[in-house]
């Protein structure tokens, strides 16, 4: 009977998320107990594990199935995210220096584990290729594009191109004049009907416009908090 008021509990909340312009396939139930996900307007959320504490995905994001959520405080807006990804993997999740590295040795005894644990953070505009692993305490810039099975153990700068075991920068997207106006126009805050109606596949020849239309306030996109108990709309945000 529990499993049944669950199953329909969850399969209510997955339509209600879908309502509110969001999807997370698993619903309620992708979420640990403990979990807070929040998301803007036009995220998209395979079927995925959420264990982070507290998690923030910006508008337009897509993670495809089979990703697990772990050390990762945020991720920002028109992210893509590939099938397999694992963001917050721990550096440290057993003891090194005991005497083993089991927990038996912390498990119903005197003694207990409690590593720190620092969470990622990924800017706009981030993709992440296939079955990429991101180590925790990494940030990655916005505009930095993650090969397919890289391994992240370090920061990647802004429009870098990482990959390999461990990833290194290949290349970047842009010169260096051109990635910095894009950081500083902020094209990820204007309104995405606006945005589709300039040259995007020109940067340079859309960087002017979008400095012009930076005069413009930000689009407010909703958001919505969810956890295994409810879900609910949050104020609107800049």
């Amino acid at each position: 009977m529990k499993n049944i008021i669950n199953t329909l509990r969850n399969h209510y909340w997955k339509k209600w998320i879908r309502k509110h312009k969001c999807k997370v396939a698993g619903g309620i139930a992708a979420l640990h107990k403990r979990s807070t996900l929040t998301l803007e307007e036009g995220a998209q959320l395979g079927h995925v594990i959420v264990e982070s504490k507290k998690l923030e995905i910006g508008a337009h994001t897509y993670i495809r199935s089979d990703c697990v959520l772990s050390a990762v405080s945020s991720i920002g807006r028109f992210c893509s995210i590939g099938t397999g990804c694992f963001i917050g993997q721990q550096k440290s999740s057993h003891p090194s220096d005991w005497l083993s590295s089991h927990p038996f040795q912390y498990t119903n005894t005197g003694l207990s584990f409690d590593p720190e644990v620092a969470d990622i953070t990924i800017g706009h505009d981030v993709w992440i290729g296939h079955s990429a692993m991101i180590l925790e305490g990494v940030k990655v810039g916005t505009g930095a594009i993650i090969a397919t099975r890289a391994v992240v153990a370090h920061d990647v700068p802004p429009y870098a191109v990482v990959a390999g075991v461990p990833a290194k920068v290949v290349k970047y997207r842009h010169p260096p004049e051109v990635i910095e106006e894009l950081i500083n126009s902020k094209w990820w805050e204007l309104d995405l009907a606006a945005l589709q109606a300039l040259p995007l596949n020109d940067p340079q020849s859309a960087l002017p416009l979008l400095a012009a239309m930076n005069k413009e306030q930000p689009t407010n996109y909703k958001q919505i908090q969810i956890t295994r108990k409810n879900c609910r709309v949050l104020n609107s945000a800049a």
